[in-house]
């Protein structure tokens, strides 16, 4: 498998035979199918079921399909790993590189297509009686593997260990440490739990913030340092234990749309949902009040999840009316599922070099533009110029690489900072993020002109220092747990939503 690259895979595009190509666009309807794609992933998995594949290659002559429709990254890896393991077992051409992994996908697509159609014709082409019919097979299938945990995709799907009281642990560690308290409440929050701590003695504070790592050695907690802050009375603290994976509560979708539902619409703002807090609560901010932000985090932390929760609490409140969305996308794949919106600033998502300049130098002109509207109507920024009848939307610009761009041409960190220093009043918002966030990226005139700021988990303390202006990221726990840091307030942590790419491409083909 060392040819084949999940990047290079989620930016492709996949296609079956002209035949199952109609199958599966008949089989979509009859089953009520909102894609292709969920029709293709089911025809997929009956034919890995079915044995060795037969020799005769099936055409490419269907319409192609999206990867990251068929396949998001956190299930890519599970279905690579299957065709693989499928084409060993039957001994044929092992599937180890682009062209092979096509050619699996294609000749497993044509044939689970025509086996499930057989299978629809066999039920009388009765939904029930198909669905008892699928439900059968599987249940028929030798349980030969051994369970393994899920990893944290779907929250419907995960088997979640409650959270226990440690309490006595806690208070025993801390007496390990001279530190002598007494627990007042307890609340369990989605990844860590929150001890609501008296003091004995106030100046134990000054020894507990220096001891923690000593606490987490003492509570068997590993790397996982806890938490304090001050608490809401007199000689109290919170203290944050963080918790075993097995007991952590994912955020899900649902949580951001049923807030996005509940919450007053203001035209005039940019209202999005981050994730929750330790304890659960919901966690926004007005972007338009920000008024730019940089999200900044190593690989796997969450950084592009946090950017699609921004996206999509902006989508779901505006339409392309009132907000506009420039999407520059260096790594090709994070932003292409946007790729048909209507909100589309330019009406592309800019991926090439070219286009990178070609959206920066037009947002600066836009900027220009609306400074000299609001001159010529005696106003000073885009609320004012709505009031006096304007049809003007928000620019939200999103940079899903700042290093990228930074690296490649220093005219183009040029406009970005001119957009940091004056959109602001223009209502065209940045949203930068980046992987490195050291000061070469994020250098002291960007730094100073982005005032909102969200670190993911980082490796090092100097990298928090850059991106909070203080240590604390490098403690995270990954998987979307962040510091939220607006101007003029202290870090609040917060664990961020767990999204896919089909909960992205649901939402907007919905627009």
């Amino acid at each position: 498998m060392s040819d084949i690259d999940i990047q290079i895979i989620l930016s492709n595009r996949f296609r079956t035979s002209q035949e199952a190509d109609k199958i599966t666009i008949e089989m979509q309807s009859s089953l009520g199918l909102d894609t292709k794609a969920q029709f293709a992933r089911l025809a997929i998995g009956r034919s890995l079921a079915m044995g060795k594949l037969n020799e005769d290659t099936p055409d490419s002559k269907g319409i192609e399909v999206p990867a990251q429709a068929l396949f998001s990254t956190d299930n890519i890896g599970a279905w690579i790993g299957l065709l693989v393991a499928h084409s060993i077992q039957t001994e044929a051409p092992i599937v180890n590189s682009q062209e092979t992994l096509r050619s699996a996908i294609r000749c497993h697509w044509h044939r689970g297509a025509k086996a499930l159609y057989k299978d629809w014709q066999d039920a009388d082409q009765n939904y029930e009686n198909f669905i008892e019919t699928l439900i059968s097979r599987r249940s028929e299938m030798p349980e030969t593997a051994t369970p393994v945990a899920r990893e944290l995709t779907d929250p419907a799907s995960l088997v979640i260990t409650p959270p226990t009281d440690d309490s006595a642990l806690l208070i025993k560690g801390l007496a390990q440490l001279g530190i002598k308290v007494e627990v007042k409440d307890i609340i369990f929050g989605p990844r860590v739990t929150r001890y609501r701590v008296r003091l004995i003695n106030l100046n134990d504070k000054s020894k507990l913030d220096k001891s923690l790592d000593r606490l987490a050695l003492a509570m068997n907690l590993g790397d996982n340092a806890p938490n304090v802050s001050n608490g809401d009375e007199a000689m109290t603290v919170f203290i944050d234990v963080p918790r075993p994976k097995s007991s952590w509560r994912p955020v899900s979708i649902d949580q951001l749309i049923n807030w996005l539902e509940r919450a007053p619409h203001d035209p005039n703002k940019l209202v999005t949902y981050i994730g929750v807090s330790v304890t659960g609560q919901d966690i926004t901010f007005d972007l338009a009040g920000a008024p730019h932000l940089l999200v900044a985090g190593t690989t796997g932390s969450g950084k592009s999840v946090s950017l699609h929760s921004i996206i999509l609490s902006l989508l779901l409140k505006h339409d392309e009316g009132s907000l506009l969305l420039a999407l520059i996308d260096p790594k090709r794949v994070e932003f292409s599922p946007y790729s048909k919106l209507r909100n589309l600033y330019l009406g592309k998502v800019a991926t090439e070099a070219s286009e990178y300049k070609e959206f920066l130098t037009e947002l600066v002109s836009e900027m220009e533009s609306r400074y000299s509207i609001f001159q010529s109507l005696g106003v000073s920024n885009l609320t004012e110029a709505r009031a006096k009848g304007q049809k003007l939307p928000y620019i939200v610009v999103f940079i899903e690489e700042l290093a990228d761009l930074v690296l490649q041409d220093k005219g183009l960190e040029e406009s970005i900072i001119k957009l940091a220093q004056k959109a602001r009043a223009a209502g065209i918002h940045l949203v930068l993020a980046t992987q490195r966030p050291d000061s070469e990226t994020f250098s002291g005139l960007i730094r100073s002109n982005i005032p909102a700021r969200i670190a993911l988990t980082v490796q090092k303390g100097t990298e928090s220092k850059i991106i909070l202006d203080e240590v604390g990221a490098e403690n995270l726990l990954g998987a979307g747990d962040m510091l939220l840091k607006m101007p003029g307030e202290q870090p609040q942590r917060a664990h961020g939503v767990l999204i896919n790419k089909e909960h992205i491409i649901e939402i907007v083909s919905s627009r």
